[in-house]
């Protein structure tokens, strides 16, 4: 899971760095409105953490896929079906990265 934010001016899609579980814990670590700055317009900006928004890290995808593909793969080779049973694991992965996501973006704080 990352965190990401839309630029006001750009409106371009920006990383935000301190990645927490919940809303609620980075409300703790931040307090409720954060600056930032835009990565592609360099603009100064004040958000809400609400603004603030978790979205599905596919690299991490992308790595369990590379992993049990060459895990499948030595493992056919040595033990035959068995070796198939590994390409499950970039689907366990994704489904965690997905309840994280939705767990972080269906709560959220009230405005003062």
């Amino acid at each position: 899971m990352r965190l990401e934010y839309t630029c006001s001016g750009c409106k371009k899609q920006n990383n935000y760095t301190p990645v927490t579980v919940t809303r609620g814990d980075l409300q703790m670590k931040v307090g409720d409105e954060v600056t930032v700055n835009c990565s592609h317009c360099g603009k100064m900006d004040k958000k809400h953490i609400n603004r603030i928004d978790a979205v599905i890290d596919n690299r991490k995808i992308l790595i369990a896929i590379s992993i049990s593909a060459l895990v499948a793969i030595v493992l056919w080779n040595l033990y035959g079906g068995i070796g198939a049973l590994f390409f499950t694991i970039p689907i366990i992965v994704w489904i965690q990265e997905s309840k994280a996501t939705n767990d972080f973006n269906s709560y959220k704080i009230r405005r003062k």
